[in-house]
């Protein structure tokens, strides 16, 4: 189904896994710091943030699977990184971040506008939200697009959809490419900034 307000794609409830299926799914997946192209796309991410994020320190990895290896390259460029994911780490955290980062993980939400309002809970003033999600815009035919052939993948985004989160979440969008990442920065003065 596609939204006409804001071009999400997404898959109705009644065709999702159930979670603990879903979490059987991630288990099998072989994402470690030996995956040589797994580490390099997390690596190039990294290297955007640092040349659109200056003054970063603090950093969530939400949803960062069974092997936090984005949070452990994070750790590794000097910055502060906790970890965050529903069914591997669901320890939700109490406090506030100059950057959460979610690679790999937007097309697995089930309710977009809950997992935002979370999100924008616990960013810190002028804080960036970076996500890495493949964009739909760019596929020509949407059935034979790979990533929409995986089940836990269930909501597809794209330019628009990011226009609509900016204006509803109070951010701005200050780095996107055309393919699948995107850097928004948060604006203190929206409504949605709770101090």
């Amino acid at each position: 189904m596609r939204c006409p307000v804001c071009d999400l794609i997404f898959v109705p409830g009644n065709f999702h896994l159930l979670p603990e299926e879903e979490a059987a799914r991630y288990r099998l997946h072989e994402n470690t710091l030996s995956s040589e192209g797994y580490v390099r796309t997390f690596l190039e991410k990294i290297a955007i943030i640092n040349q659109h994020c200056p003054y970063v320190r603090s950093v969530l990895d939400y949803g960062c699977g069974p092997e936090p290896v984005l949070a452990e390259l994070l750790k590794r460029n000097g910055l502060e990184c906790d970890i965050y994911d529903p069914y591997f780490f669901p320890a939700f955290p109490g406090k506030r971040y100059d950057l959460v980062i979610s690679i790999e993980v937007f097309e697995h939400f089930r309710d977009i506008r809950e997992e935002l309002n979370k999100i924008r809970s616990i960013l810190g003033q002028r804080g960036f939200l970076a996500v890495g999600t493949s964009l739909h815009d760019s596929v020509g035919n949407f059935g034979d697009w790979w990533y929409a052939s995986d089940p836990t993948h269930i909501s597809f985004f794209g330019k628009r959809t990011f226009d609509w989160i900016a204006k509803t979440f109070g951010f701005r969008i200050i780095y996107a490419d055309d393919k699948n990442f995107l850097i928004l920065q948060a604006d203190c003065c929206h409504e949605s900034y709770q101090q």
